[in-house]
């Protein structure tokens, strides 16, 4: 081939070209945006009013927090202004949602790792506000997965890999039933046997139950975690925050991709 015919075999060849997101695909992750962001503010407001008004303020991670009144709590320690600062994280979980949609979504990834990086580096205090940097980073994710289109493979597997997260706590209480040293109630076992197997097949199933009422449950643990500070109150903490992150996930993924039909 000469060189005169290069550039013309370069224009004939065919070029890749971008596919953008359709209308409907933009609208679906805009609607999951503004969900899960939603159920971060309010759970990082739930939060903020608990570390306010109910936590001790030995746990904040101050010097000066050790010389207090044992069981005092932050607001009656440190005063309102202090008080007040727990609302900054919900500030910085809400900014996102007013600016451009172009810039949405980085600026939630970054919310969520500054959340993140919080949570590991305040000790106590981090550890309430963990909950909310995982939903960040759902309303990071799910958006983008719903932008660019989720396929079959891609959504059965990441079924299966939440259904086998939600079944992990019926492991430990299993084992001790079949040992037969546990000391385990029927109750109990329907509680964390027989409940999250439950809920494992219904989101394996892609149920839209099922991710309503693992959220729900996830939510239900979270509060009386807290109304109950027990020896294990970490483990129950965080396993219910990422029962709430994947119930919500899954719920509002398929809200979004449905609402269209609806209307």
């Amino acid at each position: 081939m000469t060189s005169e015919a290069l550039p013309e075999a370069a224009k004939a060849r065919p070029r890749a070209r971008r596919v953008e997101p359709s209308d409907s695909a933009l609208n679906h992750a805009a609607r999951a945006d503004r969900a899960l962001r939603t159920v971060a503010v309010a759970l990082g407001v739930l939060i903020a009013a608990y570390v306010s008004f109910l936590m001790p303020s030995i746990e904040l991670p101050l010097k000066s927090a050790h010389a207090g009144v044992e069981g005092q709590s932050v607001l009656r320690r440190y005063g309102p202004a202090l008080a007040m600062l727990t609302l900054l994280p919900v500030l910085v979980a809400a900014m996102p949602a007013a600016l451009p949609a172009k810039v949405r979504g980085p600026a939630t990834a970054a919310a969520a790792t500054g959340f993140t990086a919080f949570a590991f580096l305040s000790g106590n205090l981090g550890l309430y506000y963990f909950p909310v940097a995982l939903l960040l980073w759902a309303a990071t994710i799910v958006p983008s997965l719903l932008r660019r289109g989720i396929g079959r493979v891609a959504a059965r597997s990441w079924r299966l890999a939440a259904a086998a997260f939600i079944a992990l706590p019926a492991l430990p209480a299993a084992a001790g039933l079949f040992t037969g040293d546990s000391g385990i109630v029927w109750a109990a076992v329907a509680l964390w046997v027989v409940g999250p197997i439950v809920l494992a097949a219904l989101c394996a199933s892609g149920l839209r139950a099922g991710y309503a009422v693992t959220a729900l449950a996830g939510a239900l643990v979270m509060i009386a975690a807290l109304l109950d500070h027990g020896f294990l109150f970490a483990a129950f903490w965080l396993f219910a925050a990422v029962f709430l992150t994947i119930g919500a996930s899954g719920l509002t993924a398929a809200w979004a991709q449905t609402r269209d039909g609806a209307e």
